[in-house]
């Protein structure tokens, strides 16, 4: 969940360099913004599995196994740049979610609402040409699964203890995207309404005003 604002990445710099102690000074007010929409995401992730048999480890199971303590723990926020994106933004502060199987139940569903269609059947060869067995064999917008409804059946049980939420109408003077959805990030960052966006926006700019004070710069 970024925040960003134009000329904010340069301003940074010129704090770090001409004035460390505003610097570390707007990093401690901005976290102090977030930390109240991190708590409240934490408490959207559910404790025990959403769906069956997802909390059970498997040595050979490429699916990250559920776990409602780290899920929680992943949901966090940062206040240094991030890693510019396709159109070069860079987000000055965010929130993140650093957990595997959290990120699946936030986003579960966001893309495909009932699920990727089943993927085709392939025949598979060993290395001399000789035929093996069929599998399922397609790309990463369909499943895998010999269950044909098991796509849907999954984000059914994610939705138990929440849909996806839209958080685009709360962003303020951010960017619309459709990644904005989600169960918990995006749903308190929804419920938000914003205030928490405009804040940031606020402390920064009101970062930059000190700093030009500070140097003695009148904008010309």
């Amino acid at each position: 969940m970024p925040t960003e604002i134009k000329g904010g990445l340069e301003l940074r710099k010129a704090l770090q360099k001409f004035a460390p102690d505003l610097a570390k000074e707007i990093r401690k007010e901005i976290a102090g913004l977030l930390k109240p929409v991190t708590m409240k995401a934490k408490g959207y992730v559910p404790n025990n599995s959403p769906i069956k048999n997802w909390d059970r480890s498997s040595a050979t199971a490429k699916f990250p196994e559920w776990d409602g303590k780290a899920a929680k723990a992943g949901i966090g926020y940062k206040t240094t740049p991030s890693r510019p994106n396709r159109e070069g933004f860079r987000a000055l502060a965010r929130i993140v979610n650093s957990s595997a199987s959290g990120a699946i139940y936030e986003t579960a569903g966001r893309k495909h609402p009932y699920g990727r269609e089943q993927a085709p059947m392939a025949m598979t060869y060993n290395n001399q040409g000789a035929t093996g067995k069929m599998i399922r064999s397609g790309n990463k917008n369909q499943s895998n699964s010999n269950n044909p409804g098991a796509g849907n059946l999954f984000i059914q049980a994610m939705n138990q203890y929440s849909e996806i939420v839209d958080a685009n109408d709360a962003v303020g003077r951010g960017r619309r995207s459709p990644k904005m959805k989600g169960r918990a990030i995006f749903r308190a960052w929804k419920e938000d309404y914003g205030k928490t966006n405009a804040a940031v926006i606020k402390a920064i700019e009101a970062s930059r005003a000190k700093f030009y004070k500070e140097v003695g710069y009148n904008g010309r």
